[in-house]
Formats: structure tokens, C-alpha cells, sequence
């Protein structure tokens, strides 16, 4: 006689259930691997724009770079975009990027725009200038650093110098930011950041995409990786705040 034995249930749930663990356990990895590796590059993105910072600052007398401007604003008469073409003077002065852009040869892709949109969005698309003012992978702290000209500023309130910012090192000049689109949802990257303890914008944000974490550049030119809580303090976005060394500075 042949004596044949197969699986029994159990063994082959007890199988399943393994596998699935430790396709779950793999997916985790990768997922945890791909967010690294997404950090790494925006960190690099983030290390050249400090740099364009600090070139633009030492080109313009030791201003630091407005953060919005009235599109009537002569800075922004000649804008150009990456392919020498003439931009609107409403996204070059509203928006940074195409203003600090020459002092990053104009990498747009790998640069400036190092969020998901880079991949999805062709270089003929007819909206790509705008798109790229609007949703760079970083935005800006404009309403602390550089000057906005929607807001009047009260003293102290934002600072415009370099020369002025009491510590260059722990200021916030750029950080993840994220765009939510009531059809879309959340995107990576928008053109304004603000701190976490202050009312925002309708749409705009920071984003802690980094398993709570955001990636920031500093006045000073270095690139950190900052948790929520360091976010809360004021003395990184404000210079007032800075000054009278209070974590919980408000207007």
C-alpha cells in the first residue's frame, strides 16, 4: 500500500499567515528604505538652496531674499524661467523660486522641484512655470524672513538683513512643505511654511512627511532634520523671538 499525507488546514493557514507576515515585514522595510532615501535627496535639494541663499544675500548687499513682492516690483521686470523664456511677474514675485533659480543655474528637477510633481509634470506642460513657483519642494518662512507685502510687518517682526539675524544657525529660512488641494488632497511641496503655532494660510502648510519630521535650512546655509516639538519653537522662525530668547514668542 502507498501511504500518501497532505497538508492539513491548519498547516496550510499557518502557512498563509506566515507569508503574509513576512510580506508585510518586507513591505515595511521598503517603505521605511524609499522614505530615506526620499529624505536624503530633499536633503541635498535643501543644502543647495541654502547655498543660492547665501550667494543671492551676498549679491544684493546682505539682504536676504523677499519672500513676496508686488508683481510691479522692478526685480522682477526681466524674469526668466529655466529656458530663457519670459515668466509672469506675478509668479516671480509672489513666489521665490524663480528668483533664486539663477543662483542655482536653474535646476528646476533635482534643484528646486524635487517632489513627486518632477516625475508627473512634462517641461511642455503649458502651467509647469507656474506650477514650479507654486509648489517647490520647500517652502518659504516669508512671513519672519525676507518680507511680505501682504502683511504689515510690525517691528521686529521679520527680519530682511543678514547682518541683523541674531543666530543665523537655528532660524528657518526653508522647510517641507505641502500643498492640500480639496480634489487632490495633500501634495508635496508649496512656496510658504509657517510654524506649527501660528494660524496658516488657507492650503498651505508644514509638512512633517519624514516620519514626523521636516527637513529645514537654516539662515546660515546648513540643512537639518527638525521633529515637531524643535518646530515649535519660535526662536527658529522669528528673530524677535530669537532676540528675547522666547520659545513661545507670538505677534
Amino acid at each position: 500500500m502507498r501511504n500518501s499525507h497532505g497538508f492539513t488546514l491548519v498547516e496550510l493557514l499557518v502557512t498563509v499567515a506566515i507569508i503574509g507576515l513576512l510580506a508585510g515585514l518586507g513591505n515595511a522595510a521598503y517603505q521605511k528604505a524609499s522614505s530615506a532615501s526620499r529624505q536624503g535627496v530633499e536633503i541635498s535639494a535643501a543644502r543647495n538652496l541654502g547655498q543660492a541663499l547665501q550667494v543671492y544675500s551676498q549679491d544684493n548687499d546682505g539682504l536676504i531674499l523677499p519672500g513676496y513682492l508686488d508683481p510691479r516690483d522692478a526685480r522682477v521686470a526681466d524674469a526668466r524661467n529655466d529656458k530663457g523664456q519670459a515668466i509672469s511677474p506675478t509668479h516671480a514675485a509672489q513666489r521665490y523660486p524663480w528668483r533664486l533659480l539663477p543662483y542655482m543655474n536653474y535646476q528646476v528637477r533635482g534643484g528646486i522641484w524635487v517632489n513627486k510633481l518632477a516625475s508627473q509634470i512634462p517641461d511642455s506642460d503649458p502651467y509647469r512655470d507656474y506650477l514650479v513657483s507654486l509648489v517647490p519642494t520647500l517652502g518659504m518662512n516669508i512671513t519672519y524672513v525676507g518680507g511680505d507685502v501682504r502683511n504689515i510687518q510690525a517691528p521686529g517682526r521679520c527680519v530682511t538683513r543678514m547682518n541683523r539675524v541674531a543666530q543665523p544657525s537655528r532660524l528657518i529660512g526653508f522647510a517641507s512643505a505641502q500643498y492640500e488641494d480639496p480634489s487632490y488632497g495633500k501634495l508635496d511641496g508649496y512656496f510658504e511654511v509657517r510654524p506649527p503655532t501660528s494660524g496658516s494660510s488657507s492650503g498651505a502648510g508644514l509638512s512633517t512627511r519624514y516620519g514626523g519630521k521636516t527637513v529645514a535650512v537654516m539662515l546660515d546655509g546648513h540643512a537639518e532634520v527638525l521633529s515637531l516639538e524643535q518646530l515649535k519653537d519660535m526662536r527658529r522662525w522669528c528673530n524677535e523671538a530669537a532676540i528675547q530668547d522666547n520659545p513661545n514668542w507670538t505677534p
